[in-house]
């Protein structure tokens, strides 16, 4: 007859390994290979003579990042059309700023991207991530022409334009 103390023993290192099993993958990094953060992208354009949707514009030496506080998504080392960064996920709202080229300080413009946050349960290993749903842009005009929103949803989707902004 096996004894209480065997079993308790036997059943605590059976959770144990359940535990280390679930909580620990190959690579180190934990069970989760989901992206949890979801990034918008951003294209930088210029009008199209032929009446098209626009011609894709590198910036020369682009400068892009949070508005409040001295974090930079892109530091402006080489020439850019293509941006992205993340959102807050504890306010409804997020600006940007944009400086196209380095050697011009004082031509800055903001975009405040407007939206809408929604957790979206991913899996018991990965928890939650937050989506999110644009719903309106605002820009100031030093140097940016104007700016649209192309797709809404701000998910993991990787081959997605968010926000053309036109110069």
């Amino acid at each position: 007859m096996i004894k209480r103390n065997t079993i308790a023993l036997m059943l605590f290192s059976l959770l144990c390994g359940v535990y280390m099993a679930c909580n620990k993958s190959n690579d180190g990094r934990g069970p989760c290979l989901e992206p949890r953060r979801y990034f918008l992208k951003l294209q930088t354009m210029k009008e199209a003579d032929t009446g098209s949707a626009g011609v894709v514009l590198p910036l020369p030496a682009p400068v892009v990042g949070y508005v409040d506080t001295p974090i930079w998504f892109f530091d402006g080392r080489s020439a850019l059309s293509d941006f992205q960064g993340p959102l807050s996920a504890i306010a409804d709202s997020t600006r940007w700023l944009i400086m196209p080229d380095t050697s011009n300080r004082l031509g800055m413009d903001m975009i405040t991207f407007y939206y809408e946050r929604k957790p979206v349960f991913l899996s018991t290993a990965c928890g939650y991530a937050m989506v999110y749903s644009l719903k309106n842009i605002a820009n100031t005009n030093y140097f940016i022409d104007s700016a649209r929103i192309e797709k809404t949803e701000v998910t993991n989707a990787t081959d997605v334009i968010h926000v053309k902004v036109f110069y």
